[in-house]
């Protein structure tokens, strides 16, 4: 097990104090908010309000008259729009609130979801063909298609105007189309880089109904795209903050007919949280992407009849179930493959390649191998003379940067700076595993490869109550760019500890000045054997609250722990 760097931040004391009577927040919840790098007042001020007035002007992206016009267009000349969406989360619900509104402004629409396993991420010319014999006019592309350089031209010579919606990185070169509309694009001024593809799509629905209060848009819509959001691990600040706030507040009585029946058979009642999306909700749509056809999770979410809605419902529980098995599977696999191959112990970028292994679940199980090495980690999925792969990175690595230098030896790829897709014939996977190595000599220092756990305060026990945990509560969401606030308390004595579920979870009960605290530690069974009952301890956590029944009592979410190196003689 890797050991942790616990980093505490420092505050300026004044600032802070001033800070929290300014805005009638705890001490704490101001620290948080210092941290956060929030310190002026109108900062704070429309961090707190997370209101719809952060929601940027449209018009300002790149591309997006021309899109409108041409939408527009289409309309008035009865013409056909298929889009043609990503597998994941974020291209689902894109291609569910596009398709709802299109439909709604009468247009004839269809989408198009590539099958994973048969024709792999993005657009392919077999797919345009397809579209294009079904009578299609114009394509719009949902998180996805910023990178398809030939495919756009190809979409060209037969006749279909093409329409980028994306917010992947950019290649040198955009794609010759009529609209490309992507926030990371050079030439785009829209002062908000980092929203999801729903996000985009959302700005795009924006723009078509700019007369609209953007309450009634936010009404519509608002759930699937905090959905889609959060699930794409997108940064919860600027506008994303907004979208996820508004989506949260009508999650549980979405008008949605699918979302409420997932939301039925997945989270037994419990309160919807960034948390319950990321890791309850999410994966289950996901499912149909790695394991089938995404088709069933769009399906689900255009349906207008409940009975339908709860079976499809069922089926991505299902699906979602067979996902777990195979991903654990692979995850052994994996491990076993390290173990066997020392030389690639000493790399930075573990690359792994496997027979057999599922091409659409190597992202999950790549995001686990670097969460257990703390390395950048790319799998592959051999079929034949081909392998397709799937990358995650640590904080400070640019693995689209990577994959730039090592194109030579790739078909295909695209992605982000911590998550990425690529297409390699099976020959060179191992020129690819030393040429990105090579690159990553200089650019990952020792101390990157160390993970870290970023402490807001190292707080007292008398202050871990509920009425705190609500204060600090004010700064949800939470998510990447405002994480769940880390605390720390030192030389606190283990009263009980145990594991459960079959020891894959730690669960212990903490004794300090006169205060008992319950703790679980999620994915850290491994820490029982190294811990006995009457150690002194000093944690770092999070700071939840558990409602068992109606009664409610503070838990803290531990994040790592590490026996107390001096402790007080009493």
């Amino acid at each position: 097990m890797l050991k942790k760097k616990w980093i505490l931040k420092e505050f300026d004391k004044a600032r802070v104090v001033e800070i929290s009577k300014n805005f009638n927040i705890s001490p704490l919840t101001a620290i948080i908010l210092y941290n956060r790098g929030i310190r002026e007042d109108g900062q704070i001020k429309d961090f707190l309000a997370r209101d719809l007035s952060g929601m940027h002007d449209p018009f300002l992206m790149k591309d997006m008259d021309k899109a409108v016009e041409r939408i527009l267009l289409a309309k008035k000349n009865n013409e056909k729009i298929t889009i043609y969406g990503d597998y994941d989360v974020d291209g689902i619900t894109s291609i569910a609130i596009l398709y709802k509104y299109l439909k709604n402004m009468g247009l004839e629409v269809g989408f198009y979801v590539p099958d994973r396993m048969v024709e792999g991420y993005g657009v392919n010319r077999d797919a345009l063909d397809k579209i294009k014999a079904d009578g299609t006019a114009v394509i719009i592309t949902v998180d996805t298609g910023i990178t398809a350089i030939e495919e756009a031209d190809y979409a060209k010579s037969i006749g279909i105007d093409f329409i980028i919606t994306d917010h992947h990185e950019c290649k040198e070169s955009i794609p010759d189309v009529y609209a490309a509309i992507d926030p990371k694009r050079k030439d785009c001024e829209y002062p908000f880089k980092s929203l999801a593809g729903v996000g985009v799509v959302f700005k795009l629905i924006q723009a078509l109904d700019s007369s609209e209060p953007i309450e009634n848009l936010m009404d519509e819509y608002a759930d699937l795209m905090c959905l889609g959001t959060v699930a794409d691990i997108s940064p919860l600040i600027d506008e994303n903050r907004v979208i996820v706030t508004e989506g949260l507040k009508r999650f549980k009585t979405t008008k949605n007919i699918g979302l409420k029946a997932l939301i039925d058979v997945s989270t037994n009642g419990k309160a919807i949280t960034t948390s319950t999306i990321g890791y309850t909700i999410a994966p289950r749509i996901n499912a149909s992407g790695r394991l089938g056809c995404a088709s069933t999770s769009v399906e689900l979410f255009l349906t207008e009849d409940e009975e339908e809605a709860a079976k499809l419902a069922d089926s991505l529980c299902h699906e979602n179930t067979l996902r777990q098995q195979t991903e654990q599977k692979m995850f052994k696999e994996a491990l076993e493959y390290i173990e066997q191959h020392p030389e690639i112990k000493d790399d930075d970028i573990l690359v792994i390649p496997h027979e057999n292994w599922h091409h659409g679940i190597v992202g999950i199980v790549s995001s686990k191998i670097t969460e257990k090495y703390y390395k950048p980690s790319i799998l592959f999925a051999v079929d034949g003379d081909s392998a397709k792969g799937s990358g995650r990175s640590i904080a400070g690595f640019n693995l689209f940067g990577a994959l730039e230098n090592c194109s030579g030896l790739l078909e295909k790829f695209g992605g982000h700076e911590l998550a990425a897709g690529l297409t390699i014939k099976a020959e060179n996977i191992e020129a690819f595993r030393k040429k990105i190595n090579e690159y990553a000599k200089g650019r990952i220092e020792d101390m990157t490869l160390v993970p870290t756990i970023s402490l807001d305060a190292q707080i007292k026990v008398p202050y871990i109550t509920i009425d705190t945990v609500h204060d600090i509560n004010k700064l949800q969401p939470f998510g990447v760019n405002n994480p769940t606030p880390s605390f720390s308390v030192r030389n606190i004595k283990i009263h009980r500890i145990s594991v459960m579920s079959e020891g894959k979870h730690l669960r212990m009960t903490l004794y300090k000045d006169g205060k008992y605290l319950d703790t679980v530690g999620f994915g850290m069974g491994d820490y029982y054997s190294m811990f006995r009952e009457g150690d002194y301890i000093d944690v770092a956590f999070a700071l939840d609250i558990n409602d068992y029944k109606g009664f409610q009592n503070v838990q803290l979410i531990l994040k790592d722990m590490r026996k107390t190196e001096f402790k007080d003689a009493r």
